[in-house]
């Protein structure tokens, strides 16, 4: 079985959102037998007071759909980039220490997604630098390009001596740099992706505050 389309999902509940917080905010109510128009066509309403049941119970409906197969069965674009954030090596001391919780086990606090140290480095240390090459074309692209400013890698090679070698031999790393005004960019990325979710949400506390302050058929 399929996954539905993510994006049909969200457009889906972002126009169940808008709908429902329009007829909140606008304060929209129908008589009996009235009609409704939608793109020329004419709908007799004999039941008006279901309407906003119809619209919530929509509304919950796509807010979780989307939740569930935008978040739990595929990782969101925030939970990409921290898996490739948690993958590099930061050099700032404040996230290598770690910290003790409170049953003095010792963890390594995670460098921010969006705000922190913006220079890293892959730590793969291969002695072939096309590997290197290859990681750095597969590197994904998660931080988009933003007031001119994009994530950057750069190979950097070292030598390296080992108790069975006569002479040093080379090493290759990646050094990458990824500038706060593309973690910026993924912020407002972010809250888009959000979206479906925080704008039901919005809608419907509207509506059952409209509710709570004007009563069932305000």
């Amino acid at each position: 079985m399929h996954a539905p389309d993510i994006e049909k999902l969200r457009r889906f509940a972002l126009t169940v959102a808008l709908i429902t917080l329009t007829y909140s905010v606008a304060g929209i109510s129908l008589k009996p037998d009235s009609g409704i128009s939608v793109i020329g066509l004419t709908f007799k309403v004999s039941r008006p007071g279901l309407l906003p049941i119809g619209l919530v119970i929509a509304s919950l409906y796509s807010l979780m759909r989307f939740y569930y197969y935008g978040f739990m069965l595929k990782k969101s674009p925030y939970r990409v980039r921290r898996d490739v954030i948690d993958s590099l090596h930061c050099a700032d001391s404040r996230y290598i220490r770690g910290r003790k919780t409170w049953r003095g086990i010792v963890k390594r606090k995670p460098v921010p997604v969006y705000f922190g140290p913006i220079e890293f480095d892959a730590s793969i240390w291969e002695s072939d630098r096309t590997k290197v090459e290859e990681y750095i074309a597969s590197f994904p692209e998660v931080f988009p390009k933003f007031a001119g400013a994009r994530p950057s890698l750069k190979i950097r090679g070292s030598e390296s001596f080992t108790e069975n070698d006569d002479e040093p031999s080379m090493r290759y790393n990646a050094d990458v740099v990824i500038p706060i005004r593309c973690r910026v960019a993924a912020i407002i990325q972010d809250i888009d992706y959000l979206s479906p979710i925080w704008l039901n949400l919005v809608a419907l506390a509207i509506f059952f505050s409209r509710i709570w302050f004007h009563g069932v058929h305000a």
